[in-house]
């Protein structure tokens, strides 16, 4: 006697149909939702140097705020009380250099010496896992360089956007520019 269905009997599994449509609508919820993933991986970029864009305002106004609190009012070679005691200022306290001790320079204007906007950065967030240099390789997070006048500028390596972060030595604002 051969084995066979009854038209009662409930059959198992998918026909191609249905298989197609469940492709079919994977593939539109592929396509709707790739956009969305590369807007979340550039908006961390961007979330990245807003940031460390505040980690350093925040940086220059706390050592300003040191400056004044020790009753400074000319330019010094080490703000006592921030850090390891080695961020010179201008002769208006914002932040002009670092760790050079009697080296420091105190002028607003950087010119086109991009290391000192290394030291800069360095001495006032006091990271080691956020590295700047002068010049881009894998492991930089940001490539300092200067506009030629009182600003360093920081370039965030890590996209090709051109984020940045600008600090102005001669007023002591930050200026974070997303792109």
């Amino acid at each position: 006697m051969a084995n066979t269905l009854s038209p009662m009997t409930p059959r198992t599994g998918f026909t191609l149909i249905e298989l197609v449509m469940v492709i079919a609508l994977l593939s539109i919820l592929a396509v709707l939702a790739l956009p969305r993933m590369m807007d979340n991986y550039d908006d961390a970029h961007f979330s990245t140097v807003a940031a460390t864009g505040g980690a350093l305002s925040s940086a220059v106004i706390l050592l300003r705020g040191q400056w004044v609190a020790n009753g400074a009012n000319a330019e010094v070679d080490g703000v006592k009380g921030y850090g390891n005691n080695d961020v010179a200022t201008t002769l208006d306290g914002w932040p002009s250099d670092g760790g050079r001790d009697k080296d420091s320079v105190h002028s607003p204007q950087v010119g086109a010496d991009a290391q000192r906007c290394v030291r800069i950065w360095n001495v006032l967030l006091l990271s080691h896992g956020i590295k700047v240099d002068t010049a881009p390789s894998d492991d930089v997070a940001y490539v300092a360089t200067t506009s030629g006048s009182s600003v360093c500028i920081y370039t965030y390596n890590a996209s090709n956007a051109n984020s940045r972060i600008e600090y102005d030595l001669a007023s002591g604002t930050v200026l974070t520019v997303l792109k």
